[in-house]
């Protein structure tokens, strides 16, 4: 058997990989993306072309009252920071769950971030990747579906508009020669065949992407690596097999929303963010949290505080700028 090697850029240019629940997903105006504690900011394009926009309805005092310029505070690309109601909601959330500013100047006005959340965009060498936040009950909702999420290639955006603005660049090739990360596609690929494997029960299978990230977090011979995920990848492939029961075992709507919440945070380059290590550790920690509300969703058939304990991990883990004890840094 050949040894794996680092997937090569991609040649076609203008590729766009998406899982996809991106193309089904409609916002459903829940204002809870608009309505919660995180700093929103702007960058100076933005913040000046607020200002035309009050300033030509004569609404120079509200502008000033919305936009509060962050100074050396502000780190790359945010230049003023949106204000919050008295409530804790953005200052543009109506009683109704709409964007004022959206009303007055349309889609397009808003900023990157406003204009483009859940959706989640990376730059990567295999073109643009498309995956959505689960801070969002609406993205959280089509997750909760039978079939497993599909990875679609395509020359054609799931959406109208292509992104400007990143939040991850994912280059692998760019790894140093000794790490591991330089198969990255590779390993994003096999952790998500396993989280798929239905024949398998989820508690399985979860084991069994754990258990890889430990071993290669054991390896320290760079010119190993091709070799050593082979047989890494055939071991896996052959403890499914003999895993595998007759029957679905355990699927259920709670089993198929937290298959897929780790899988759409594989999608999103946790991975290659936080390493083999800091990944382990991260996911060992959400699934603890995750486990007893799994359990009785399954049990009781009532999902819903299942679906709010994903969201408010979204929040923690990717959205609140928190980095768990122990957990984080590339290999």
């Amino acid at each position: 058997m050949d040894a794996v090697e680092p997937m090569e850029p991609d040649p076609l240019s203008g590729m766009i990989l998406y899982l996809d629940i991106v193309a089904d997903f409609v916002c459903q105006q829940c204002g809870a993306c608009c309505n919660n504690d995180w700093l929103v900011t702007v960058d100076e394009a933005g913040y000046r072309r607020n200002q035309r926009l009050f300033e030509q309805a004569g609404r120079q005092d509200e502008f000033f009252a919305a936009f509060h310029p962050l100074g050396p505070a502000g780190e790359l690309g945010e230049y003023a920071r949106i204000a919050k109601r008295p409530s804790g909601g953005c200052w543009f959330l109506s009683a109704e769950n709409l964007c004022c500013l959206q009303q007055v100047a349309g889609h397009q006005h808003l900023d990157t971030v406003c204009q483009w959340f859940p959706r989640y965009p990376m730059n990567t060498e295999r073109g643009i990747e498309l995956s959505l936040s689960f801070s969002c009950p609406a993205a959280v909702r089509l997750a909760m579906r039978q079939a497993p999420l599909r990875i679609v290639r395509s020359v054609d955006s799931p959406i109208d508009s292509t992104p400007v603005e990143f939040v991850r660049h994912v280059y692998p090739g760019q790894q140093p020669q000794d790490s591991i990360l330089r198969y990255y596609f590779e390993l994003e690929g096999h952790l998500i065949d396993l989280l798929q494997a239905r024949q398998v029960p989820l508690a399985d299978r979860f084991d069994l992407v754990e258990s890889s990230l430990l071993a290669m977090g054991q390896w320290t011979e760079p010119e190993q690596f091709g070799r050593q995920l082979n047989e890494l990848f055939r071991c896996n492939y052959g403890r499914i097999d003999a895993l595998a029961e007759a029957d679905e075992p355990g699927v259920c709507p709670a089993t198929w929303l937290v298959e897929n919440y780790f899988v759409n945070l594989l999608f999103r380059k946790n991975l290659f963010v936080h390493g083999v290590t800091g990944l382990q550790r991260q996911l060992s920690q959400l699934w603890r949290q995750i486990l007893p509300c799994l359990g009785q969703a399954a049990d009781t058939g009532d999902t819903k505080p299942l679906e709010q304990l994903i969201v408010a991990l979204e929040l923690e883990w990717n959205h609140n700028s928190r980095r768990q004890e122990g957990v984080g840094g590339n290999e």
